[in-house]
């Protein structure tokens, strides 16, 4: 939970006909993902984490902030009643905030309702990075990413990312490949999908770029296609690390392989060893 926000304690019964969802609750999209395998642990084990309410037990009606997909599981179940907890956040930047950081932490939001609510956060708190990052936990790296996604990518760039054909870091490589050419820009992505390229060659493709303006975006990924000798680096992971690994490569459909040199990328760059 979000710092400055009061934690939820007590666990209530509150019957699902005095909820509402919250305008505050940033998923406008993909409700229904994963929906039914939601509905058949719910029936299997019961609700393992209660949904959080707004407000106080007892002050009807109820605005849900986090746990729209377990309120509509228990819907379609035909329940009653939920189990949830109760929180009062300070004003409703900090519920947004609230809502945002627990459903990146669930990895399945869309990206444009984090995108939208990274930036109605960013215009909130005088375009302070800092801030937006204390209220939601998330590095400074990744909120600059959805906003230079936001402000720069194409209409045909963010559907691509919502249909999960890309990945964020897709869509920020090709914008800096792409330098102010948009239409290039657009062209790498789309070869990124279509030639497959992994994500070495991925990261091949804004080094060739840089290094001559003019090349085509053809040129450019043909030339980061080519055989090249990659130094392999053998790192020993302890096992709680190694179980979060397997569990990535489930819920994200990458590598293992990705997921490291993605992770490292990120890791590099916070620190300021490599260019973001």
């Amino acid at each position: 939970m979000i710092a400055n926000m009061a934690e939820p304690d007590e666990i209530h019964e509150v019957p699902l006909a005095e909820i509402s969802v919250s305008k505050h609750n940033v998923r406008d999209s993909d409700r229904r993902k994963g929906l039914d395998e939601l509905k058949e642990s719910i029936k299997q084990l019961g609700l393992l984490q209660p949904v959080v309410l707004i407000g106080r037990f007892g002050d009807k009606p109820y605005k849900l902030l986090i746990g729209q997909r377990r309120f509509l599981a228990h819907q379609e179940l035909g329940k009653k009643t939920i189990r949830a907890a109760f929180t009062d956040p300070a004003d409703d930047y900090r519920a947004l905030a609230a809502s945002l950081g627990e459903n990146l932490c669930r990895v399945d939001i869309n990206h444009a309702d984090a995108a939208k609510a990274v930036t109605q956060l960013y215009r909130h708190y005088g375009a302070d990075i800092e801030r937006v990052a204390k209220a939601t936990g998330l590095s400074k790296r990744v909120i600059n990413t959805y906003l230079r996604i936001e402000e720069q990518a194409s209409p045909h760039m963010k559907q691509l990312l919502a249909k999960e054909k890309v990945t964020r870091a897709d869509v920020k490589r090709a914008l800096r490949a792409g330098g102010d050419n948009i239409k290039k820009a657009e062209r790498l992505l789309d070869l990124m999908v279509t030639e497959k390229l992994t994500t070495y060659q991925k990261g091949r493709v804004v080094g060739y770029a840089r290094e001559d303006s003019k090349t085509s975006a053809e040129e450019i990924v043909e030339k980061a296609l080519e055989p090249r000798v990659e130094r392999t680096v053998t790192v020993p992971l302890p096992k709680h690390v190694r179980e979060g690994l397997e569990r990535a490569v489930k819920m994200l459909n990458q590598t293992a392989e990705e997921i490291a040199s993605q992770a490292l990328e990120e890791w590099l760059s916070d620190k300021g060893f490599v260019e973001s």
